[in-house]
């Protein structure tokens, strides 16, 4: 039974498309089986409990939203709504790594095979789309929210079961990490080289800029510290070949990476960028107004959306959003497209002092357990994708990431503490 649910729950990483109703808040098909596997692990084991100290953090962020509530900044909804998911899905990845005695090698494998599968339906994806068979490449019949994007290469932008090329991405980047391992260093453990070769080949064909970034970090973890002159050459003069190529000549790239330096430097107006810059731009600001608000506990949690309607005033002549709204409706309201966004404008100093000293504190550097720190280093370059380009808190199972790279920590220094 626990082998069963180590799959379904791990799948649930890449089943972000699946949702079973959009009211009154989107529920996943994976929160499903989710609440499946708590009810079954209560009465197999009697017992449900978790890290304390995932519980005081949860609770302290509780209390701080409930006054803000209270101070009309966020909606009781819109905040039980983010303590609930965070709590059931945080503690059913627990409990599943609890159930398997905390073997996190064993579920980060079974990851790694479901990401294979997922990136050669990719791949099968995009075959598909230039021989014109459409129901090969077109999955809007299977999974809700499905957007087909073709590139402006003339072929399809691959996102396999995923809702688009981004979410795609960010989820195969750990698989991405440990395939480049594979390929270019010794003792990758995890995935041979051919099965390495099909994950790149499918994330590069995702034409996705959060893609690209992803590779970057991975090729510099990679090297870092490394000595040989053949990496020092790879390091200090292909990569930057490589980055100018991409920006060079691929069009969905170079159109966002030069809007979003013209929104920079003031020679590009919001209202004329790309829609993903837009996105960022206008949550940004709303991040910033947010945190100039309350800028210890930000506005509470679930309450980016209130923020965004009270500091984005559509229609209202004079307001720095006031020509960009008829072109770019609401864009990422809920979750402001980006968790660090998000935590700015949520959590304030305090979620953002809790997420990075997690993310730093916990990671392995130099580990002598050489199979954990490659995991700690592929979850540890999805924390950053996730930072920059996921605003969700427990979407596509992060918290399954969150727990298999504490308690790699926790093994590797033998500090296991349940």
């Amino acid at each position: 039974m626990i082998t069963l649910f180590n799959y379904i729950l791990i799948f649930n990483v890449f089943a972000g498309g699946f949702i079973l109703s959009v009211s009154p808040f989107d529920f996943y098909t994976g929160y499903v089986f989710i609440l499946l596997f708590l009810m079954v692990y209560l009465l197999c084991y009697r017992d449900i409990r978790v890290n304390r100290d995932f519980l005081r953090i949860l609770m302290l962020l509780t209390v701080t939203s409930l006054a803000n509530v209270y101070l009309g900044k966020d909606t009781f909804f819109l905040m039980a709504k983010q303590v609930l998911g965070i709590l059931v899905t945080g503690s059913a990845y627990y409990l599943l790594i609890k159930a398997n005695e905390f073997k996190v090698e064993r579920l980060f494998k079974i990851y790694l095979q479901i990401a294979l599968i997922i990136a050669i339906i990719g791949i099968f994806q995009e075959l598909s789309f230039l021989v014109k068979f459409e129901a090969g490449y077109d999955f809007s019949w299977l999974v809700n929210r499905w957007k087909c994007t073709p590139s402006r290469f003339g072929i399809l932008r691959v996102n396999s079961i995923c809702m688009e090329p981004a979410h795609f991405a960010i989820t195969m980047i750990p698989a991405l990490y440990v395939s480049l391992m594979a390929i270019l260093r010794k003792g990758s453990f995890y995935l041979n080289k051919t099965s390495g070769v099909l994950i790149i080949v499918s994330v590069i064909l995702s034409f996705s800029s959060i893609a690209y970034i992803g590779i970057l970090i991975s090729l510099l973890l990679i090297f870092q510290g490394v000595k040989k002159f053949k990496y020092l050459l790879l390091v200090l003069f292909i990569m930057p070949v490589l980055i100018y190529s991409v920006y060079r000549y691929s069009p969905e790239v170079h159109e966002r990476a030069s809007h979003a330096i013209g929104v920079i430097t003031g020679q590009t107006k919001v209202s004329k960028s790309h829609l993903s810059v837009y996105a960022l731009a206008s949550n940004a600001f709303v991040a910033y107004k947010s945190f100039i608000d309350s800028p210890l506990f930000g506005r509470g949690l679930g309450s980016h959306q209130v923020s965004y309607n009270e500091f984005i005033k559509p229609g209202v002549a004079g307001t720095i959003w006031y020509s960009d709204y008829p072109k770019y409706p609401p864009v990422n309201r809920e979750d402001a497209g980006s968790l660090f966004l998000r935590l700015v404008s949520e959590t304030g100093l305090l979620g953002l002092i809790i997420v990075f000293y997690f993310i730093f504190k916990f990671r392995l550097k130099g580990s002598d357990n050489k199979k954990l720190q490659i995991i700690s280093n592929a979850i540890f370059v999805l924390f950053l994708l996730q930072l920059f380009r996921q605003g969700h808190y427990f979407y596509n199972g992060l918290f399954f990431f969150v727990w298999v790279y504490y308690f790699s920590y926790k093994i590797c220094k033998n500090k296991l503490l349940i």
